[in-house]
């Protein structure tokens, strides 16, 4: 998932050639020897939330990113999702992800790690379709709508690796996998439960069905037991640029609570530093603390962007209907994560960073009656004498994902503190001193990255 902020859309970003910089390790040579060991395995690279470009496949028309001056002050309307109300599903109409958001406004998202794999790597970009020739090393970049639910999202990366295995003429062929943020996440549930959908009574039984179609995974930033960005973006809006996508366009996408924490971590404590317990995935939180698009200015402000009157209020009963059901969905999801995996799970190399102190938690104090969620200390308006906030509201971590959650480990109870539980049996960790966004772009998380792609396996 990518954090968005002012500071990262305003600075400008610098371009690192990749050899001759002092502290970068020069790759090309390092790797060079490498050229020479055959049979690698074809590379799958998924980006994260925001990681897709998205367009009007009739008129070509983009809507994410678009323009640096659209990404930069838009009102980001373009990105909302219709919904069925019979269903209460999306509709993404003729919206296609057709390509991976290099670089916006100067800042680096996956330009660099797709060079770095074609120059210092030896991969060539894939198409299916087109058998690549015998001993290239290819990669595929699997492209979604990261606004749609990540089982979805799932499916369409088991088509992509069938079409990989035609082309490769090989029925059985393994990929590795490199997985950003929310793609680790959409990876995980494909290796366990393959295309099957989330069970809705919750007994979740992990049939590891994509496993054998995976060498190697490796999840980078991946907010395995959830990060608190798409609850901000829900309370109050998605920080873009200079602007936010509205918590009314947020609320439309059913990928946003299948990032929030699990149902197992405290999300929110009271000025006192006690877990108030309230269930995150229940929509009878956000209605009874009005919260989101229950937020008296937000449903007016819906109200009036849907017709007016009885057409826009009769929307805005429809997009409440949706949210209860997505979060959920999103519950759902984030619990078939952290079930046992039993035999034939495979072992993630994890990256990832925790250097940067990271919310895992917000504060909420009452006011007027109403709790009102802080997720800065200084804005706290009755801090209490001797309570150390921000212990209570962050951790280690990289800006948006803590390193407890990157590691599948449920973080300590703020009011009474328990051991903490792996849910992930990881392979290797990696930590670097780097934000989310620009975990990719790292050069020692991309040395580290062409040491586990290009190893050969022992026979």
């Amino acid at each position: 998932m990518a954090r968005w902020s002012r500071r990262a859309f305003i600075a400008a970003g610098v371009t690192l050639a990749g050899c001759a910089v002092p502290g970068r390790p020069p790759l090309g040579p390092i790797y060079a020897t490498t050229r020479e060991n055959g049979g690698q395995p074809p590379l799958v690279v998924i980006p994260g939330a925001f990681g897709s470009s998205l367009r009007d496949r009739r008129t070509g028309r983009e809507i994410w990113p678009g323009t640096n001056p659209q990404l930069l002050v838009s009102n980001y309307r373009a990105l909302e999702l219709d919904i069925d109300p019979d269903t209460l599903e999306p509709l993404a109409g003729d919206v296609e992800a057709y390509d991976v958001f290099r670089e916006g406004l100067g800042r680096d998202f996956y330009g660099r790690v797709l060079d770095m794999l074609h120059d210092a790597g030896g991969y060539a970009r894939g198409r299916l379709g087109t058998p690549p020739p015998p001993g290239r090393r290819t990669y595929y970049a699997y492209l979604y709508d990261w606004r749609l639910d990540n089982v979805a999202a799932a499916r369409g990366l088991a088509a992509l690796i069938e079409g990989i295995r035609r082309d490769f003429g090989d029925p059985a062929l393994r990929v590795d996998v490199l997985a950003h943020s929310n793609g680790g996440l959409l990876a995980r549930y494909f290796a366990r439960y393959g295309t099957v959908d989330l069970p809705p009574d919750g007994r979740f039984v992990p049939t590891q069905a994509g496993a054998p179609a995976i060498r190697r995974l490796l999840l980078v930033g991946t907010p395995n037991l959830g990060t608190m960005q798409p609850v901000l973006g829900n309370l109050r809006g998605e920080e873009i640029g200079l602007s936010r996508i509205p918590q009314e366009v947020v609320a439309t996408c059913t990928g946003a609570p299948q990032l929030m924490p699990h149902p197992s971590i405290p999300w929110i404590a009271d000025v006192h530093g006690r877990d108030l317990a309230l269930p995150l995935f229940d929509i009878a939180t956000w209605r009874g603390n009005h919260w989101s698009i229950f937020a008296e200015r937000v449903a007016e402000r819906t109200i009036a962007e849907h017709g007016g009157g009885a057409a826009g209020r009769r929307y805005l009963e429809v997009l409440r209907a949706f949210m209860a059901k997505h979060l959920e969905r999103g519950r759902l999801f984030m619990e078939s994560l952290s079930v046992p995996g039993g035999l034939g799970e495979i072992r993630p190399y994890v990256f990832g960073g925790d250097c940067e102190l990271t919310l895992a938690r917000v504060v909420a104090e009452r006011i007027d009656g109403r709790l009102v969620p802080r997720e800065r200390v200084k804005d706290i308006a009755s801090p209490q004498p001797g309570v150390d906030y921000a212990s209570i509201m962050f951790e280690p971590g990289d800006a948006v994902v803590t390193r407890s959650s990157l590691l599948g480990r449920r973080t300590l109870n703020v009011a009474a503190p328990r051991a903490g539980i792996e849910s992930i049996d990881v392979a290797h960790s990696v930590f670097l001193c780097e934000e989310h966004r620009a975990l990719t772009g790292n050069a020692t998380f991309q040395n580290n990255l062409l040491n586990t792609l290009l190893s050969v396996d022992p026979d």
